[in-house]
């Protein structure tokens, strides 16, 4: 049997038995593994970064990563749902490390979506948006204006204190407490990942 059709064999085997293949150090069935699960980890990257080709840099650590800890794999749990957990982590970590970066990428994103009359990310768009207004509006004045000027209009903490006349360790007190609030509200009532996150991650990391 060459490697092709020992490839092509492992694509049908079942995740517990890949899992256990790969805790013992059987390539191919990694192999398997990174081609079976491969689109998913890109759709979850591309949602959260995007832009592919930091996403596919993402699922190169992924499951270098998976590799590096193959021997604490435990077939009673899912394969796939470690790698999107692993997924996830990671590229909030990337997000966490380029604020600047990712928010041009989604104040780009969310310019195209705000001009789109239909389609799903325009429905998804207006999901993430009347979802986030809600939990801003249950702030108080003060801390809404500086919640809105720090992610909407991407002052710093510097800026804002100087616009509106308070000092920047208020600015600082009054932003992480309403970050902390719209994420917990979020938490409880967005469905939807992606966007909302980035929103989040860029606010309280900016």
């Amino acid at each position: 049997m060459n490697a092709q059709t020992r490839s092509m064999s492992l694509s049908l085997v079942d995740e517990t038995t890949l899992t256990a293949r790969i805790r013992e150090g059987d390539e191919r069935a990694f192999d398997a593994v990174f081609h079976r699960y491969y689109s998913h980890l890109l759709a979850i990257g591309i949602r959260f970064l995007k832009d592919p080709d930091l996403a596919e840099d993402a699922i190169q650590d992924v499951f270098l990563k998976l590799w590096q800890q193959r021997q604490s794999l435990d077939e009673a749990h899912s394969l796939k749902a470690f790698l999107a957990v692993a997924m996830k982590n990671h590229v909030l970590n990337l997000i966490r490390n380029s604020h600047h970066s990712i928010w041009e990428r989604f104040s780009e994103t969310a310019h195209d979506f705000q001009g789109t009359e239909s389609g799903q990310d325009s429905v998804e768009w207006q999901e993430y948006t009347t979802i986030l207004e809600a939990g801003i509006r249950q702030l108080s004045p003060r801390k809404q204006e500086i919640f809105r000027l720090r992610v909407f209009d991407g002052l710093t903490n510097e800026q804002v204190a100087r616009q509106l006349a308070i000092s920047i360790n208020t600015v600082k007190f009054q932003y992480s407490s309403a970050s902390q609030f719209v994420r917990q509200y979020l938490g409880k009532n967005a469905h939807l990942e992606g966007l909302l996150t980035i929103v989040m991650l860029l606010a309280l990391h900016g």
